[in-house]
């Protein structure tokens, strides 16, 4: 018995936030976002998000056998892995905090195009629709072939698409909201998202060499 196009929906939409949640480049950069330029604009790298969010969780359904092989056993994308959260960290490790003319000044920027460059750069979203699809399909919750019907391929990214964008919007919420009743906040989320992308590059990258 096939399940419902209602709880493929939830299911793709509630894997999508569980997998947005936890720190990473995409929802530190939304912070990052509204803080430093508005709450605008991080609604438009949100979407870009969460647009991109599309076609890497089809990949994964559509080359699911491909893509884990390449994953386990290729050094460069696990390096590549490293190499991004670090370089990403110190970028905003370094970067001084934005003024309130800065602000203004970079009112023109593209960020639905920042968004959408992140996204794509980001090395964790295939494997984790990789995990997902494994696990609903372990627990008997859904089973995703690599050629499902369209209508029920185009309700699960929908999904996908919709958990992304709630899950980021969350995240510029409550970063709108510490920076309204802590302004000194601020000053130092530059260097606390760019320690947290480090930190989690430099876990990556030790977890790597102890399964040599």
């Amino acid at each position: 018995m096939e399940p419902s196009l209602a709880l493929v929906f939830f299911l793709s939409m509630l894997a999508s936030i569980v997998g947005t949640l936890p720190f990473g480049p995409i929802n530190l950069s939304v912070v990052d976002t509204t803080i430093n330029r508005s709450w605008r604009a991080a609604f438009h790298f949100s979407i870009a998000a969460a647009l991109i969010e599309i076609p890497q969780s089809f990949i994964a359904i559509r080359f699911n056998p491909t893509v884990q092989q390449l994953l386990q056993h290729n050094l460069w994308v696990k390096a590549f892995v490293v190499v991004f959260f670090v370089a990403l960290g110190l970028v905003f490790f370094c970067r001084k905090p934005a003024s309130p003319q800065s602000k203004r000044t970079k009112l023109k920027e593209n960020d639905f195009l920042h968004g959408l460059l992140v996204s794509i750069a980001n090395p964790q979203a295939v494997p984790f629709w990789i995990f997902i699809l494994a696990f609903l399909k372990s627990a008997e919750y859904l089973d995703i072939s690599d050629h499902p019907p369209l209508f029920f391929l185009c309700v699960f990214l929908a999904g996908v698409a919709c958990g992304k964008l709630l899950t980021l919007l969350f995240y510029a919420f409550l970063s709108q909201l510490i920076v309204q009743r802590a302004a000194f906040v601020s000053q130092w989320m530059n260097k606390i998202i760019g320690a947290i992308l480090i930190g989690i590059g430099l876990f990556q990258g030790m977890r790597e060499v102890l399964a040599l």
